[in-house]
């Protein structure tokens, strides 16, 4: 083989490792798909209008032993208003001498906690170190999702997500 063709064949080799090493939606060429459709928001919008008034008494959060934790790093400011497509990319942070099982992870819409889970997964790349979402489509308004994990323990955890979605321009 000459150099020529070693070189080429370096080349094509590093190019296939890379999309095959890319996650779905980088491989897939990262094109928008919707992650909450229009009707899903209307129907979680009327359940949170039609849900008794939250009291007026703090619920103060008392963090599980041991449980993972779930850090929300974009979008990063949940009162600015962001465009759609959005970009979602948590990190998770397992208690000490466990690990993260990334197949735990689910994704719940509002208060009815819809499953986007399985629409989610093929637009994703999911890790024990969080999970990336690129151009999820979601209609104008306010969104509310449910992030849970769990590690190799049966510990497990949640976190909401507040999304502003801007209108279209």
């Amino acid at each position: 083989m000459s150099k020529l063709q070693r070189g080429f064949a370096v080349a094509l080799f590093a190019t296939l490792a890379g999309v095959l090493n890319a996650g779905p939606a980088q491989a897939q060429g990262a094109a928008a798909f919707e992650l909450v459709t229009p009707a899903e928001a209307r129907q979680s919008a009327l359940a949170e209008a039609q849900a008794a008034p939250p009291s007026r008494t703090r619920q103060m959060v008392v963090p599980r032993p041991n449980a993972p934790a779930i850090r929300v790093l974009t979008p990063s400011a949940p009162d600015t208003a962001v465009p759609a497509p959005v970009r979602i990319q948590v990190a998770f942070q397992p208690a000490p001498g466990t690990r993260i099982v990334p197949s735990s992870l689910r994704v719940l819409y509002g208060l009815l906690k819809i499953d986007l889970t399985e629409r989610l997964r093929p637009h994703a790349t999911v890790s024990e170190e969080g999970f990336l979402v690129e151009r999820a489509q979601m209609p104008e308004g306010q969104h509310r999702l449910i992030l849970q994990v769990a590690d190799d323990q049966g510990h497990s955890t949640e976190q909401e997500l507040r999304i502003r979605v801007a209108a279209a321009q």
